[in-house]
């Protein structure tokens, strides 16, 4: 077929085109271009348990020092334990870098079995919680158990209590669990595991897509097992290394895929209840 002479200069113009960059093309215009979305970076959650306790203000400390996004859950209870717990408090809501969600009021008294016998209860125990903290979100995390109720994410670990969690999730909250638990010995509060090897679990994990979201994990470390200066400063090692991988970007718990970002409607007109 022969190409017309319009034809044949079309072709030399968009030849020319092509091979003119875009600031050559529109001189003295501003070309916005696309930017590379941070979608594409691998999106890890980092979330303390337990507090306000005796680790907490480290935690807090560390998560300030190094600007990184963490997300508290709070025991209820443990607010109102102590006065120093209570300024704790306090300093952990005065700060508007880090997000607090709700981990029951009770925390079971740690007695799960029977605390998760009992899914009215269950419910209560969370919205007491949430009424006298306040929380802005309605992310909880169960006590005791590694339980998902996220949009199509749903996990029980321990069969006996999925009545009780699906009627929390059902009174409108979010349960998040976790991908990778940084593990502490329960009697001496030290960590147990090492800071590189938890790197690479979590490198792993998201690489092969073993989370329950592809592409987001959720990390559950513990305020408690942050009381001594080798544990702040592994703390801040951990984080250091995070931070400064391009492949992750660190993201409040309330910005999972699926949380609907609402305050629970326990907590619309909250306001503080006898201890």
């Amino acid at each position: 077929m022969i190409s017309s002479c319009s034809q044949q200069q079309e072709e030399k113009e968009t030849a020319a085109l092509i091979g003119k960059t875009v600031a050559e093309e529109f001189p003295g215009q501003v070309v916005s271009l696309p930017k590379k979305r941070s979608v594409d970076k691998k999106r890890i959650y980092l979330t303390f348990d337990d507090g306000p306790n005796k680790g907490t203000m480290n935690v807090l400390n560390a998560v300030k020092e190094d600007s990184i996004p963490a997300t508290f859950f709070i025991v209820g209870k443990h607010v109102f334990d102590s006065p120093q717990q209570e300024e704790t408090w306090k300093q952990l809501k005065a700060d508007t870098t880090i997000e607090l969600s709700n981990h029951s009021y009770t925390h079971a008294l740690n007695h799960y079995t029977r605390f998760y016998q009992d899914p009215q209860g269950v419910v209560e125990d969370f919205e007491k919680s949430a009424n006298a903290l306040g929380f802005t979100n309605n992310v909880v995390r169960m006590p005791g158990r590694n339980a998902w109720r996220i949009d199509t994410v749903k996990h029980t670990d321990i069969k006996e209590s999925e009545a009780a969690i699906d009627s929390v999730h059902h009174a409108g909250f979010a349960v998040m669990g976790w991908d990778v638990e940084w593990v502490f010995d329960h009697k001496t509060l030290a960590l147990t595991s090492d800071a590189d090897l938890l790197l690479r679990q979590i490198e792993n994990m998201l690489g092969a897509e073993k989370t329950k979201t592809a592409g987001h994990l959720v990390l559950l470390a513990h305020d408690q097992a942050f009381q001594t200066p080798e544990a702040i400063e592994r703390l801040h090692y951990f984080i250091q290394q995070l931070k400064n991988n391009p492949a992750y970007e660190l993201v409040l718990a309330a910005n999972y895929p699926g949380v609907k970002n609402k305050t629970p409607h326990s907590a619309v007109n909250s306001r503080p209840i006898a201890q």
